[in-house]
């Protein structure tokens, strides 16, 4: 079977879904070749869906963006020149993010490699299964509902590290720093638009790595057009948006037991599909 619209669209709602979900939208997409029988469509897909979802998180959380934009502008400004103090919970919101956004980032880096290498279904499958357990453990650890004053350096290093696990195919970027998050005791709602701002980095990073390897690998586009590559891109986009407006709508209901049933279906499944494919 040949890549075509209809396809690249399918891939680019997967890609752009899941990424804001906690579950991996590459574990999903390898399913989908899978059954259908394409080839891999190479990196020029892969940026398209990238950019697709990095413009659905930017426009999102442009709000959250803009403050801390402001804050930061205003810090900066010499304090006879300031019309108002600047807002101490912003500007340690925008230090944490900077120290959790290294590791995270940095992990992207390895992607492309991991996604070469670890691609077989049944590993994906155990990956996934792992992805729904380390999403239910916060579940089980003591909550607490600490903001960006009350969180240290130490908290934001480690929601930094744990997503960047996410670089593992079968493993959620956004799943791991949301679960991470809980962990260290961020409020709910508060850990869940940090992780969203976190996001942005890392597809940014994951838009570098693609742009990379078309440069530098060979067949980048698997005979995909830029026709399929725009589809992909704008489906990507909106389905995005979709998942982060899902995201929040569930912040206060869902608790996550959901989310790891889910992934330990979908880990079934792919390793049904292993079995008998």
């Amino acid at each position: 079977m040949e890549w075509n619209g209809l396809w690249s669209l399918v891939y680019g709602l997967l890609g752009g879904l899941f990424e804001f979900l906690p579950v991996s939208p590459y574990v999903h997409q390898q399913v989908l070749l899978k059954i259908t029988g394409l080839d891999a469509p190479g990196y020029g897909l892969s940026l398209a869906v990238h950019l697709g979802a990095l413009a659905a998180v930017v426009i999102a959380s442009y709000a959250k963006i803009s403050k801390l934009n402001r804050e930061r502008k205003i810090v900066k400004q010499p304090r006879r020149n300031r019309k108002r103090q600047p807002d101490f919970a912003s500007l340690m919101e925008l230090r944490l993010l900077r120290i959790a956004a290294v590791p995270v980032t940095l992990s992207c880096l390895a992607a492309p490699w991991l996604k070469d290498n670890i691609n077989r279904l049944w590993l994906l499958a155990v990956l996934t299964a792992l992805n729904g357990l380390l999403v239910l453990l916060p579940q089980y650890m003591t909550r607490a509902n600490k903001d960006a004053r009350s969180l240290s350096p130490l908290d934001a290093t480690l929601v930094g590290l744990g997503g960047a696990l996410g670089a593992l195919p079968g493993i959620s970027n956004f799943g791991l720093l949301t679960s991470v998050s809980s962990m260290r005791g961020m409020d709910r709602q508060f850990g869940l638009e940090f992780a969203y701002l976190l996001m942005i980095p890392v597809l940014s990073m994951l838009c570098i790595s693609d742009l990379f390897m078309i440069f530098f690998a060979g067949n980048p586009v698997s005979g995909v057009t830029f026709f399929s590559g725009i589809l992909a891109c704008i489906a990507s986009f909106g389905a995005g948006y979709a998942g982060i407006s899902f995201m929040r709508f569930l912040a206060k209901k869902e608790s996550g037991e959901g989310f790891a049933c889910y992934n330990w279906g979908l880990a079934m499944f792919a390793f049904v599909f292993y079995l008998i494919g």
